[in-house]
């Protein structure tokens, strides 16, 4: 059975969980809307949400200059895009939650919104997401309606315009702003987003001064959910792992720290543990180590001094191999080009005479010469490729010469060793 996870609350000034009791450790934490920067964003399909979010975040956080740790939550899916709700936590409006979790010894694995888990709890209460699609003469027929939901809460009053079962606004409300002008703010700012669409109802808990919010669309109030239930609801979002997340990065690095402190402790209380038992039964070990340390070093030593002779033999033999092979020797190039020579059938044969001859090792050998005919050339050069020695023969010429002669020069390479 998976353990249990903590989860606590900061709300009205201080950090509370279901049981009374904050255990030390890990826990998830909850924080009301208003410490928060929330925004309905619509993502393009191929675009990364975070990217698209954080510049629209930036401009709405009370710290421009603080980097943002943006998380985002996908509420619709379609072929062309998501809408997605964005938000994060600026660390800079965060210092005395940061001061409670010092003093409660806990370290937080995640932070959502205690909103979220609030209206996870009462969606029953909400009514049927159908139910809102009504045709009307208003001018909104066949374009469905929309539901506001306002939760009451120790810090603030959270907003949600509901399209069916899609966000298409929230908003905090603290205690110092006028509800009725928030309302028609967050309802204009629905409108924009996505698009105009009837107000069915308003949906309040009991402890929401709604007094003004009739003119808008009929009030209903429900009950509130009781602190276990969204208590409930944010351990159900936390096991999963697409759903809000806008732990800080620097929050989380000291959860990184804190969890790698506490495995090198679990880890070096066993290794002192059993060493302790190794020292108490081989007390004589570390004796013993040094030497088979000390007769590891001799035998390395050898062991390079041995490994240095032999390949300096196997430069020695691989020279010796390399100037005793005479299968490019000049001598047997020599033999070689001479056997591919054209042979006279007569003593009016035609014949090839070569007057120059340059050999490289290495490289290989040029030479020139004088043919009677052309076609004597072309069938030299193809009996010095066929013979399979050079990797390359190119011919210049033949051109005419004295007598009529053809005069020609014959360029073959050999494979460079590397290819060998």
């Amino acid at each position: 059975m998976a353990e249990s996870i903590q989860i606590v609350a900061y709300t009205g000034g201080e950090l509370r969980a279901l049981s009374g009791e904050i255990a030390p450790g890990e826990a998830v934490l909850a924080l009301p809307l208003s410490r928060l920067v929330v925004k309905m964003v619509r993502v393009a399909e191929g675009e990364d949400p975070v990217a698209v979010a954080t510049p629209v975040l930036a401009a709405l956080s009370p710290f421009p200059d603080e980097p943002l740790t943006v998380s985002c939550e996908t509420v619709s899916e379609t072929e062309k895009g998501r809408v997605v709700l964005a938000a994060a936590l600026p660390e800079s409006a965060a210092d005395d939650i940061a001061d409670a979790l010092d003093a409660a010894k806990v370290n937080v694995t995640r932070v959502d919104a205690l909103a979220l888990g609030e209206l996870r709890a009462l969606w029953g209460q909400l009514g049927d997401a159908a139910s809102s699609r009504v045709r009307d003469g208003d001018g909104f027929s066949g374009q469905g309606t929309r539901k506001l939901v306002l939760l009451k809460g120790a810090d603030c009053i959270s907003l949600f315009v509901l399209d069916g079962d899609v966000p298409s606004a929230v908003r905090a409300i603290t205690s110092e702003g006028d509800l009725r002008r928030e309302v028609m703010l967050s309802l204009l700012e629905a409108e924009d987003f996505a698009g105009g669409k009837r107000l069915s109802e308003i949906v309040v808990s009991v402890d929401v001064d709604a007094a003004g919010l009739e003119s808008f669309a009929p009030v209903r109030r429900i009950d509130g959910a009781g602190e276990e239930a969204v208590f409930a609801g944010i351990e159900a979002r936390s096991a999963d792992a697409s759903s809000l997340d806008v732990l800080p990065e620097s929050w989380r690095d000291v959860l990184d720290e804190t969890r790698f402190k506490a495995k090198l402790r679990k880890f070096l209380a066993i290794a002192g543990g059993i060493w302790a038992l190794v020292m108490l039964v081989l007390f004589g070990v570390p004796v013993v180590f040094g030497l088979l340390t000390d007769h590891q070093r001799t035998l390395s030593r050898e062991h390079s001094r041995q490994y240095k002779a032999v390949r300096e033999t196997k430069e020695k033999v691989d020279l010796v191999r390399k100037y005793s092979d005479h299968s490019r020797g000049a001598l047997e190039i020599m033999k070689a080009v001479s056997d591919t020579l054209p042979m006279p059938e007569g003593a009016d044969s035609s014949c090839i005479e070569l007057n120059s001859w340059n050999f490289k090792r290495e490289e290989g050998v040029r030479f020139s010469g004088e043919a009677d005919t052309a076609a004597l050339v072309y069938q030299f050069k193809d009996a010095l490729i066929d013979s399979g020695i050079f990797a390359e023969v190119n011919l210049q010429g033949p051109s005419s010469g004295k007598g009529n002669r053809q005069r020609f020069d014959i360029d073959c390479r050999f494979q460079g060793e590397e290819e060998e």
